[in-house]
């Protein structure tokens, strides 16, 4: 009983293990690419620059926003902190959401990407063996 109980304890102890490398991992990313969004915003002159910036900023929020609870149980951040994290999150989409079209058009995505099989019906079009998404070219 008390070497399963250790085994047990072990192989408890490696998955949380495990789980902090990756969300170290994860973290350093989204740092990378929080330093690379920055970067860029520096370099833009137009008024693209605001655009950009709340892009960043609601990407940063929303990172903090669906790890919350890992931060609340380790006391980086207070309740009233997360819940001011929601409350961030939700000003910026709707101030983004006035720039949303615009946005969308800026990826210059054509009719035919937007009208293609998938673009019309995701759940449809991977319902059944779609052949690697090749059929038709």
């Amino acid at each position: 009983h008390v070497t399963h109980s250790k085994q047990w304890y072990q192989r408890r102890v490696r998955v949380e293990e495990n789980e902090n490398i990756q969300n170290a991992g994860k973290t350093f990313g989204e740092r990378l690419i929080a330093d690379e969004f920055q970067r860029i915003i520096r370099e833009t002159e137009d008024d693209t620059k605001d655009v950009l910036t709340n892009l960043l900023h609601l990407h940063l929020v929303s990172y903090v926003k669906d790890n919350a609870a890992w931060y609340l149980i380790n006391s980086v951040i207070t309740p009233e902190q997360a819940t001011q994290i929601t409350a961030t999150f939700d000003h910026l989409c709707r101030v983004i959401g006035a720039d949303a079209l615009p946005l969308i058009d800026s990826f210059k995505i054509s009719d035919e990407m937007l009208s293609a099989p998938i673009g019309r019906d995701w759940v449809g079009f991977n319902d059944g063996d779609n052949k690697g998404e090749l059929d038709g070219f």
